[in-house]
Protein backbone atom coordinates (compact mmCIF):
# COMPACT_ATOMS: atom_id res chain seq x y z
CA UNK A 1 0.00 0.00 0.00
CA UNK A 2 1.41 3.78 -0.78
CA UNK A 3 2.37 5.98 1.66
CA UNK A 4 -0.82 7.31 3.55
CA UNK A 5 0.15 11.19 2.45
CA UNK A 6 1.92 13.00 -0.50
CA UNK A 7 5.06 14.75 0.34
CA UNK A 8 5.15 17.24 -2.34
CA UNK A 9 1.66 17.97 -4.65
CA UNK A 10 2.00 20.37 -7.84
CA UNK A 11 -1.62 22.10 -9.11
CA UNK A 12 -1.10 23.40 -12.05
CA UNK A 13 -3.47 26.50 -12.41
CA UNK A 14 -4.02 29.00 -9.31
CA UNK A 15 -7.20 30.43 -9.96
CA UNK A 16 -10.34 30.41 -7.74
CA UNK A 17 -10.29 25.94 -8.28
CA UNK A 18 -7.06 25.57 -7.98
CA UNK A 19 -6.48 27.60 -5.08
CA UNK A 20 -9.23 26.04 -3.39
CA UNK A 21 -8.17 21.87 -3.46
CA UNK A 22 -5.01 23.62 -2.46
CA UNK A 23 -6.54 24.59 0.67
CA UNK A 24 -8.54 21.07 0.76
CA UNK A 25 -5.02 18.94 -0.34
CA UNK A 26 -2.81 20.55 2.25
CA UNK A 27 -4.38 18.21 5.22
CA UNK A 28 -3.09 15.65 3.34
CA UNK A 29 0.30 16.25 1.93
CA UNK A 30 3.28 17.59 3.70
CA UNK A 31 3.96 20.49 0.38
CA UNK A 32 1.39 22.17 -1.93
CA UNK A 33 2.86 23.85 -4.79
CA UNK A 34 0.43 26.06 -7.04
CA UNK A 35 1.54 27.24 -10.26
CA UNK A 36 0.45 30.76 -11.74
CA UNK A 37 1.50 32.42 -14.72
CA UNK A 38 0.72 35.64 -13.08
CA UNK A 39 3.61 36.97 -10.86
CA UNK A 40 0.49 38.89 -9.06
CA UNK A 41 -0.77 36.16 -7.90
CA UNK A 42 2.25 34.41 -6.79
CA UNK A 43 2.75 37.50 -4.35
CA UNK A 44 -0.86 37.30 -3.06
CA UNK A 45 -0.61 33.81 -2.67
CA UNK A 46 2.90 33.72 -0.44
CA UNK A 47 2.03 36.92 1.00
CA UNK A 48 -1.26 35.89 2.30
CA UNK A 49 -2.33 39.29 1.44
CA UNK A 50 -6.20 38.84 0.23
CA UNK A 51 -9.33 37.48 2.04
CA UNK A 52 -9.18 34.62 0.66
CA UNK A 53 -5.49 33.88 0.27
CA UNK A 54 -5.50 34.60 4.04
CA UNK A 55 -7.46 31.43 4.72
CA UNK A 56 -4.36 29.34 3.24
CA UNK A 57 -2.33 26.40 5.11
CA UNK A 58 1.00 27.47 5.64
CA UNK A 59 2.58 24.23 3.38
CA UNK A 60 1.06 25.95 0.61
CA UNK A 61 2.98 28.76 -1.79
CA UNK A 62 2.89 29.67 -5.29
CA UNK A 63 5.57 29.81 -7.62
CA UNK A 64 5.54 31.26 -11.64
CA UNK A 65 8.25 28.50 -12.26
CA UNK A 66 7.32 25.99 -13.82
CA UNK A 67 10.18 23.66 -13.14
CA UNK A 68 10.06 23.53 -9.48
CA UNK A 69 7.08 21.08 -9.81
CA UNK A 70 9.82 18.36 -11.11
CA UNK A 71 10.19 16.73 -7.93
CA UNK A 72 5.99 16.71 -6.94
CA UNK A 73 4.78 13.22 -6.70
CA UNK A 74 1.65 14.27 -8.37
CA UNK A 75 0.76 17.05 -10.81
CA UNK A 76 -2.89 18.20 -10.65
CA UNK A 77 -3.72 20.37 -13.85
CA UNK A 78 -6.58 22.96 -12.84
CA UNK A 79 -6.15 25.43 -15.85
CA UNK A 80 -9.07 26.12 -18.35
CA UNK A 81 -9.42 23.24 -21.03
CA UNK A 82 -8.31 25.72 -23.56
CA UNK A 83 -4.87 25.69 -21.91
CA UNK A 84 -4.27 21.76 -21.45
CA UNK A 85 -2.24 21.05 -24.06
CA UNK A 86 0.39 24.19 -23.75
CA UNK A 87 0.86 22.72 -19.94
CA UNK A 88 1.21 19.30 -21.06
CA UNK A 89 3.71 20.32 -23.36
CA UNK A 90 5.85 22.59 -20.80
CA UNK A 91 5.64 18.86 -18.72
CA UNK A 92 7.18 17.30 -21.90
CA UNK A 93 10.04 19.34 -22.42
CA UNK A 94 10.91 18.81 -18.85
CA UNK A 95 10.92 15.33 -19.11
CA UNK A 96 8.01 15.13 -16.08
CA UNK A 97 6.67 11.38 -15.75
CA UNK A 98 5.06 11.23 -12.37
CA UNK A 99 1.38 10.37 -12.33
CA UNK A 100 -0.97 13.56 -14.04
CA UNK A 101 -4.65 14.17 -12.67
CA UNK A 102 -6.96 16.80 -14.88
CA UNK A 103 -9.57 19.01 -13.23
CA UNK A 104 -9.99 20.77 -16.30
CA UNK A 105 -14.03 20.14 -17.68
CA UNK A 106 -14.35 20.50 -21.28
CA UNK A 107 -13.82 18.87 -24.79
CA UNK A 108 -10.85 19.15 -27.35
CA UNK A 109 -13.31 20.73 -29.85
CA UNK A 110 -10.48 20.80 -32.74
CA UNK A 111 -10.57 16.85 -32.99
CA UNK A 112 -13.84 15.82 -31.25
CA UNK A 113 -12.04 14.22 -28.41
CA UNK A 114 -11.68 13.90 -24.65
CA UNK A 115 -9.36 16.35 -22.95
CA UNK A 116 -7.52 12.81 -21.62
CA UNK A 117 -7.61 11.85 -25.33
CA UNK A 118 -5.14 15.06 -25.92
CA UNK A 119 -3.64 14.87 -23.30
CA UNK A 120 -2.72 11.11 -24.02
CA UNK A 121 -1.10 12.17 -27.51
CA UNK A 122 0.93 14.79 -25.69
CA UNK A 123 2.55 12.58 -22.72
CA UNK A 124 2.92 9.49 -21.94
CA UNK A 125 1.68 9.69 -18.08
CA UNK A 126 -0.56 7.89 -16.56
CA UNK A 127 -3.50 10.21 -16.20
CA UNK A 128 -6.27 10.69 -13.96
CA UNK A 129 -9.59 12.79 -13.93
CA UNK A 130 -10.72 14.97 -11.09
CA UNK A 131 -14.65 15.78 -11.43
CA UNK A 132 -17.61 16.20 -9.07
CA UNK A 133 -19.62 19.10 -7.25
CA UNK A 134 -16.94 21.37 -6.04
CA UNK A 135 -17.84 25.21 -5.87
CA UNK A 136 -14.44 26.65 -5.19
CA UNK A 137 -15.66 29.27 -2.52
CA UNK A 138 -17.59 26.83 -0.58
CA UNK A 139 -14.10 23.97 -1.11
CA UNK A 140 -11.84 26.65 0.41
CA UNK A 141 -13.68 27.51 3.64
CA UNK A 142 -13.19 23.85 4.54
CA UNK A 143 -17.17 22.71 3.69
CA UNK A 144 -17.64 19.61 3.37
CA UNK A 145 -17.52 17.69 -0.65
CA UNK A 146 -17.04 15.00 -2.65
CA UNK A 147 -16.02 14.23 -6.21
CA UNK A 148 -14.78 11.18 -8.30
CA UNK A 149 -11.50 10.67 -9.24
CA UNK A 150 -11.40 7.88 -12.78
CA UNK A 151 -8.52 6.62 -14.50
CA UNK A 152 -7.64 3.30 -17.18
CA UNK A 153 -5.94 2.30 -14.44
CA UNK A 154 -8.58 2.32 -11.48
CA UNK A 155 -5.07 1.37 -9.09
CA UNK A 156 -4.27 4.99 -9.71
CA UNK A 157 -7.25 6.36 -8.88
CA UNK A 158 -7.41 3.93 -5.67
CA UNK A 159 -4.64 5.64 -5.12
CA UNK A 160 -4.98 9.10 -4.69
CA UNK A 161 -8.47 8.30 -3.34
CA UNK A 162 -6.57 6.53 -0.33
CA UNK A 163 -4.09 9.49 0.43
CA UNK A 164 -6.28 12.39 -0.09
CA UNK A 165 -9.66 12.08 1.43
CA UNK A 166 -10.04 13.17 4.51
CA UNK A 167 -13.20 13.61 7.34
CA UNK A 168 -14.82 16.47 4.97
CA UNK A 169 -13.69 15.14 1.58
CA UNK A 170 -15.42 12.23 -0.09
CA UNK A 171 -13.10 11.06 -2.91
CA UNK A 172 -14.56 7.69 -4.96
CA UNK A 173 -12.37 6.44 -7.33
CA UNK A 174 -13.99 5.23 -10.52
CA UNK A 175 -12.85 2.90 -13.39
CA UNK A 176 -15.33 5.01 -16.20
CA UNK A 177 -12.75 8.22 -17.05
CA UNK A 178 -15.02 8.40 -20.28
CA UNK A 179 -18.38 8.85 -18.59
CA UNK A 180 -17.03 11.22 -16.02
CA UNK A 181 -15.56 13.55 -18.67
CA UNK A 182 -18.77 13.61 -20.45
CA UNK A 183 -20.60 13.64 -17.57
CA UNK A 184 -17.81 17.01 -16.52
CA UNK A 185 -18.20 19.07 -19.84
CA UNK A 186 -21.65 18.77 -20.78
CA UNK A 187 -22.98 19.28 -17.88
CA UNK A 188 -21.92 23.18 -18.30
CA UNK A 189 -23.33 22.80 -21.52
CA UNK A 190 -26.89 21.56 -20.36
CA UNK A 191 -26.41 24.69 -17.28
CA UNK A 192 -26.49 27.30 -20.10
CA UNK A 193 -30.25 25.78 -22.07
CA UNK A 194 -31.08 25.95 -17.43
CA UNK A 195 -30.04 29.81 -17.37
CA UNK A 196 -32.24 30.37 -20.85
CA UNK A 197 -35.30 28.63 -18.98
CA UNK A 198 -34.68 30.83 -16.00
CA UNK A 199 -34.55 33.79 -18.35
CA UNK A 200 -37.42 32.90 -20.07
CA UNK A 201 -39.55 32.29 -16.99
CA UNK A 202 -40.35 28.67 -17.52
CA UNK A 203 -40.80 27.36 -14.60
CA UNK A 204 -38.87 24.49 -12.25
CA UNK A 205 -40.84 21.81 -13.89
CA UNK A 206 -39.73 22.66 -17.34
CA UNK A 207 -36.14 22.87 -16.39
CA UNK A 208 -35.93 19.75 -14.65
CA UNK A 209 -37.86 18.02 -17.54
CA UNK A 210 -34.73 19.56 -19.32
CA UNK A 211 -32.53 18.19 -16.79
CA UNK A 212 -33.73 14.45 -17.41
CA UNK A 213 -34.19 15.01 -21.18
CA UNK A 214 -30.35 16.35 -21.28
CA UNK A 215 -28.47 13.90 -18.73
CA UNK A 216 -30.68 10.95 -21.12
CA UNK A 217 -28.22 12.51 -24.48
CA UNK A 218 -25.12 12.28 -22.32
CA UNK A 219 -25.39 8.96 -21.20
CA UNK A 220 -26.40 7.92 -24.63
CA UNK A 221 -22.71 9.97 -25.77
CA UNK A 222 -21.09 8.40 -23.11
CA UNK A 223 -22.42 5.11 -23.82
CA UNK A 224 -21.33 5.49 -27.57
CA UNK A 225 -17.59 6.59 -26.48
CA UNK A 226 -17.14 3.17 -24.21
CA UNK A 227 -18.52 4.90 -21.03
CA UNK A 228 -20.72 3.50 -18.28
CA UNK A 229 -24.58 4.38 -17.63
CA UNK A 230 -23.79 3.72 -13.88
CA UNK A 231 -21.11 6.78 -13.67
CA UNK A 232 -24.49 9.18 -13.89
CA UNK A 233 -25.62 8.07 -10.47
CA UNK A 234 -21.85 9.20 -9.01
CA UNK A 235 -20.94 13.04 -7.38
CA UNK A 236 -19.03 13.59 -10.79
CA UNK A 237 -22.52 12.67 -12.51
CA UNK A 238 -25.91 13.29 -11.16
CA UNK A 239 -24.12 15.40 -8.17
CA UNK A 240 -22.23 18.04 -10.61
CA UNK A 241 -25.36 18.34 -13.03
CA UNK A 242 -27.71 19.20 -9.97
CA UNK A 243 -25.13 21.50 -8.61
CA UNK A 244 -24.15 23.18 -11.65
CA UNK A 245 -27.90 23.58 -13.30
CA UNK A 246 -29.82 24.82 -10.21
CA UNK A 247 -26.95 26.99 -8.85
CA UNK A 248 -27.62 31.09 -9.62
CA UNK A 249 -23.64 31.13 -8.39
CA UNK A 250 -22.87 29.25 -11.77
CA UNK A 251 -21.57 31.26 -14.86
CA UNK A 252 -23.05 28.88 -17.39
CA UNK A 253 -26.16 29.40 -15.64
CA UNK A 254 -26.01 33.26 -15.58
CA UNK A 255 -24.67 33.21 -19.57
CA UNK A 256 -27.80 31.27 -20.38
CA UNK A 257 -30.12 33.52 -18.44
CA UNK A 258 -28.39 36.76 -20.40
CA UNK A 259 -28.81 34.31 -24.07
CA UNK A 260 -32.66 34.54 -22.48
CA UNK A 261 -32.58 38.09 -22.35
CA UNK A 262 -31.69 39.08 -25.71
CA UNK A 263 -27.95 38.97 -25.26
CA UNK A 264 -25.19 36.87 -27.32
CA UNK A 265 -22.29 35.39 -27.00
CA UNK A 266 -20.26 38.86 -28.29
CA UNK A 267 -21.82 40.95 -25.80
CA UNK A 268 -21.00 38.99 -22.47
CA UNK A 269 -19.32 40.90 -20.54
CA UNK A 270 -18.45 38.27 -17.76
CA UNK A 271 -15.68 35.04 -17.63
CA UNK A 272 -16.78 33.65 -20.50
CA UNK A 273 -18.53 30.05 -18.94
CA UNK A 274 -17.06 26.44 -19.77
CA UNK A 275 -20.20 25.21 -21.28
CA UNK A 276 -20.07 28.12 -23.95
CA UNK A 277 -16.56 26.72 -25.18
CA UNK A 278 -17.72 23.23 -25.00
CA UNK A 279 -21.38 23.63 -26.37
CA UNK A 280 -19.02 24.17 -29.75
CA UNK A 281 -18.52 21.03 -30.23
CA UNK A 282 -22.04 19.48 -30.15
CA UNK A 283 -22.27 19.07 -34.02
CA UNK A 284 -19.14 17.50 -34.22
CA UNK A 285 -19.75 15.15 -31.55
CA UNK A 286 -23.24 13.90 -33.09
CA UNK A 287 -21.97 13.73 -36.50
CA UNK A 288 -19.10 11.03 -35.40
CA UNK A 289 -21.00 8.81 -33.37
CA UNK A 290 -24.20 9.08 -35.22
CA UNK A 291 -26.66 10.48 -32.41
CA UNK A 292 -29.30 12.84 -31.79
CA UNK A 293 -28.60 15.50 -29.00
CA UNK A 294 -31.85 17.76 -29.41
CA UNK A 295 -30.97 19.44 -25.91
CA UNK A 296 -27.03 20.32 -26.39
CA UNK A 297 -27.95 21.12 -30.28
CA UNK A 298 -30.60 23.57 -29.18
CA UNK A 299 -28.20 25.42 -26.89
CA UNK A 300 -25.33 25.76 -29.66
CA UNK A 301 -27.61 26.81 -32.38
CA UNK A 302 -28.97 29.78 -29.55
CA UNK A 303 -25.34 30.56 -28.89
CA UNK A 304 -23.50 30.28 -32.16
CA UNK A 305 -25.87 30.76 -34.68
CA UNK A 306 -27.87 33.28 -32.80
CA UNK A 307 -31.01 31.43 -33.13
CA UNK A 308 -33.99 32.76 -30.80
CA UNK A 309 -34.30 31.28 -27.60
CA UNK A 310 -37.57 29.60 -27.85
CA UNK A 311 -38.75 26.74 -25.99
CA UNK A 312 -37.35 23.35 -27.34
CA UNK A 313 -39.75 20.76 -27.22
Amino acid sequence: MSNSYYKKIAIIGAGSYGTAIAQCFSIRSAEILLISDLKSIEESINSRSTSVTALLNDNISCSTDFSRIQDAEIIFIAVPASAVADVCHQLKALHIKNPVVLCSKGLDIASTRLISDLVQEIISNEVAVFSGPSFAHEVIQGLPFGVNVASQNLALAEDVAVRLRHDKFVLKPLHDYVGLQIAGAFKNILAVGCGIFSGLNLGNNAAAQLMVNGLQEMIDLAQAMGGKKDTFLELGGIGDIILTCTSRQSRNVSFGEHLANGGTIDNWHGSLAEGAFSAKATPAFEKKFRLDLRIFHWIYEVIYEKKPPLFPY
